[in-house]
C-alpha cells in the first residue's frame, strides 16, 4: 500500500463522500421502481374508486324568485253606489201667490216694475210697434212688459188676484235674477201689483 501525503488524503475523502451523496440521492428512485405492479394497479384503483364515489359537485344558483313562489293579486273592494237624489229628497220653497183666482193656470211668477228715468228712451221692440202704429219710445202709456227672450210682440196674459190683463212684449229685461217680467206704470196700475208682486204668467 502506497502511502499517501496528506494533501492526497484530503482529495480522496472527498471523493468518497461526494460518491455516497450521490449513492443516498439515486437508492430511493431504485428503491420505488422495485414495487410490484400489482401494487401500482391497486392504488390507481383505489383513486378511480374515490372519484366515482365523490364526484365534484357545481355550487347550486339560486333559483328564480318567479318560481319559487306563485302571486295572487288581491281583489279590489267593489264602489259603493252613490244615492241618488230625486226631487222628493228636495226640500220645495213654498211660493205665496196673492189672491189668484181658482181658475187661473200657468206659472208662477215674481215681477216688478220700471218707469222713470226710462221714458223717451227708443224700445228695443221698436220695429213690432212701428209696424203696428204704436209708439216706439218708452212713455208712461206704454202698454207692454219687458222680457229676457220672449219675441217682440209675443202677447202675455197675466193674473192677479181678480185683475187679468194680456200685453205685448216690447222691451228687454229685467235684469235681476229672479225676476221673470217688468210691467210699464200702466200695466202694474191695471194689475194693482206693488214694487214686487206674484202674478201668474200664462204665453199662448
Amino acid at each position: 500500500m502506497l502511502a499517501l501525503s496528506s494533501p492526497q488524503r484530503a482529495s480522496v475523502i472527498a471523493r468518497a463522500g461526494v460518491a455516497v451523496f450521490g449513492v443516498s440521492m439515486v437508492l430511493p428512485m431504485f428503491v420505488s421502481g422495485a414495487v410490484p405492479h400489482r401494487d401500482a394497479s391497486v392504488v390507481v384503483a383505489a383513486t378511480t374508486e374515490l372519484q366515482v364515489t365523490a364526484p365534484y359537485e357545481l355550487p347550486r344558483m339560486p333559483e328564480p324568485v318567479a318560481r319559487s313562489r306563485l302571486v295572487v293579486p288581491t281583489p279590489e273592494p267593489s264602489p259603493q253606489p252613490t244615492p241618488r237624489t230625486t226631487a222628493a229628497d228636495v226640500p220645495a220653497v213654498p211660493i205665496e201667490i196673492t189672491a189668484v183666482p181658482a181658475a187661473a193656470s200657468g206659472s208662477v211668477v215674481t215681477v216688478s216694475w220700471y218707469g222713470p228715468g226710462f221714458y223717451e228712451n227708443r224700445l228695443p221692440c221698436w220695429q213690432w210697434l212701428a209696424a203696428n202704429g204704436l209708439p216706439i219710445q218708452f212713455l208712461p202709456d206704454t202698454w207692454g212688459v219687458a222680457h229676457k227672450s220672449l219675441p217682440c210682440g209675443t202677447m202675455v196674459t197675466l193674473t192677479h188676484g181678480a185683475n187679468i190683463v194680456t200685453v205685448p212684449v216690447v222691451d228687454r229685461g229685467p235684469y235681476v235674477a229672479g225676476r221673470e217680467f217688468d210691467l210699464s206704470p200702466r200695466v202694474k196700475a191695471a194689475l194693482n201689483c206693488a214694487d214686487l208682486c206674484t202674478v201668474v204668467m200664462q204665453v199662448p
